[in-house]
């Protein structure tokens, strides 16, 4: 009789469990936009982060960190919400075009990088900053925890 009460309880136990995990993977969608989007824009800073230890005349080393940054801010651009969507894509795709500049020029030319890296912020010009002011004034808002 202990044996099946055992066996009862242990077959309980395991159908919880397997219950527990049925539902955590059925809501792993449900994630808050909201704190979906403050994980990407908070990995992004830390791919960026890591590029100030990158040496600019190393071409591997830089187009490296600018791929990374650009591949990171279209992941927190395919993640922002919609007020502030149009922003951050704004920035990725300055992002990726600055990358792009980079992959596409060499460090030994700093006349050519330079001008290719002009000539891929210059579509951008005139909304970057507003998108880049709206963009921090949400992660202020919404990703930044309270003091307490």
């Amino acid at each position: 009789m202990a044996a099946r009460r055992r066996r009862f309880v242990w077959a309980v136990a395991v159908l919880a469990a397997l219950g527990a995990v049925w539902l955590v993977w059925m809501n792993r969608g449900d994630e808050d936009p909201v704190e979906k989007f403050c994980a990407e824009f908070s990995h992004l800073l830390r791919v960026d982060q890591l590029s100030f230890d990158v040496n600019p005349s190393d071409d591997v080393e830089a187009r490296g960190a600018m791929d990374r940054t650009a591949r990171q801010f279209a992941d927190a651009a395919a993640a922002a919400p919609p007020e502030i969507s149009a922003d951050v894509e704004l920035l990725a795709a300055l992002t990726e075009a600055l990358s792009d500049a980079v992959a596409e020029t060499s460090s030994r030319e700093a006349f050519d990088r330079a001008a290719a890296l002009i000539a891929a912020q210059d579509p951008f010009l005139e909304h970057q900053d507003a998108a880049a002011q709206r963009v921090s004034d949400y992660v202020t808002r919404n990703c930044t925890a309270a003091p307490g």
